[in-house]
């Protein structure tokens, strides 16, 4: 479709806005390690606790590798007494679990139509043969949908973009405008395929981290997706990861994105209102080996944010770690969002491969 989505009233919905359903790519052999369900072992009572608390508030879209694993998912869900009326598998190509990046990134119109954007998914830039097995997934999840699918000029992942819903998204340079996704295209170029496709108009932009930054010191494989920096929970209110700890190697990536949020306004021109949420205590670190190949090189140090959370019809899903913050998580959470119920999942074999809760799932919008 050559037509912008924006130019016929399409606009990405905030996550607190009503959603029809949730996508997921369930966990099975990851690509590094073909005939090893070591992984799917440790991540599958994530995704069960996962499909249990939205299954509650919405639909639940599963894409499984094969047949086999569908049934398997099938009966996993029967024995755990799930109202499978709810809850949806679709069997397609998958490589990993990371469905807010290989999946579609949904739209709604001004006349309640949805719609699908495509943002060329290329592997984060490191990873070609995700890229190659998870290409397809908008447009598959399309066809499953029968909906429309709008492919953006750029690439881009559903991680690396946050949205209010009125007309600012929030970005991290580092990994949207970065000659891995976009090689020779200007700041100009990139702000227009955002503002065209996902109908937004004001544009706030994180810095973010080096790539070899990320890999090596911050167990991040992304270059920096903005869900682990700032989240919006209103129209101008904005969740900010902090520490009050100055030896945390994000330490002075977190002072920066502070100063850039302070200097940063709405689209209405009024300033933003800051919240810090502040990270697990010491960090968190992986357990054993990793199976990604690139974050497998490093320290163990992981990602770990309480900002990768999912909000879905009146829940919010939090990372838990086991750690003493979680509780102070808890509490800021709650308190940004009154009218929601606040889950909390525990995620640290998840959060070891590199994400948590929100780089998990996509939200379907209701139309």
């Amino acid at each position: 479709m050559n037509t912008t989505p924006a130019s016929l009233g399409y606009r990405m919905p905030a996550e607190w806005e009503p959603q029809t359903a949730v996508w997921f790519q369930w966990p099975g052999e990851h690509p590094g390690t073909r005939g090893d369900l070591s992984y799917q072992m440790q991540m599958e009572k994530t995704w069960l606790l996962m499909a249990q608390a939205i299954h509650e508030v919405a639909r639940v879209e599963i894409l499984a590798q094969s047949e086999t694993q569908a049934q398997h998912i099938h009966h996993s869900l029967q024995y755990f007494n799930f109202d499978l009326n709810r809850i949806d598998i679709h069997v397609t190509r998958i490589a990993d679990v990371w469905h807010r990046d290989s999946g579609p990134i949904f739209i709604t119109s001004t006349e309640g139509k949805v719609a699908i954007t495509d943002w060329n998914f290329n592997g984060w830039g490191s990873y070609p043969e995700w890229a190659e097995a998870e290409g397809h997934i908008p447009r598959s999840v399309a066809d499953i949908l029968d909906l429309p699918v709008f492919t953006a000029p750029i690439v881009s992942e559903g991680g690396a973009i946050e949205v209010n819903g009125s007309g600012s998204l929030i970005a991290t340079r580092s990994s949207v405008i970065n000659d891995n996704r976009n090689p020779g295209k200007s700041e100009a170029v990139i702000e227009q395929a955002l503002k065209d496709y996902l109908g937004v108009k004001n544009i706030i932009w994180l810095s973010g981290a080096p790539s070899e930054v990320c890999e090596n010191q911050l167990g991040d494989a992304t270059d920096y997706h903005v869900d682990i920096a700032a989240r919006f929970v209103s129209r101008n209110r904005v969740l900010y990861a902090w520490t009050d700890n100055e030896s945390d190697p994000r330490y002075p990536y977190l002072l920066r994105h502070r100063d850039e949020l302070q200097q940063s306004t709405d689209e209405a021109g009024k300033p933003l209102m800051l919240v810090p949420l502040h990270l697990p205590c010491d960090g968190v670190y992986s357990i054993g080996s990793r199976h990604d190949p690139i974050l497998g090189s490093g320290s163990g140090f992981t990602d770990a944010s309480y900002l990768n959370y999912l909000v879905c019809n009146g829940i919010v899903l939090l990372p838990a770690f086991g750690n003493r913050h979680d509780s102070r998580a808890m509490e800021t959470i709650a308190e940004c969002f009154p009218d929601h119920q606040v889950v909390q999942i525990p995620v640290v074999s998840l959060t070891a491969e590199g994400g948590a809760i929100h780089c998990v799932t996509q939200q379907q919008p209701s139309g």
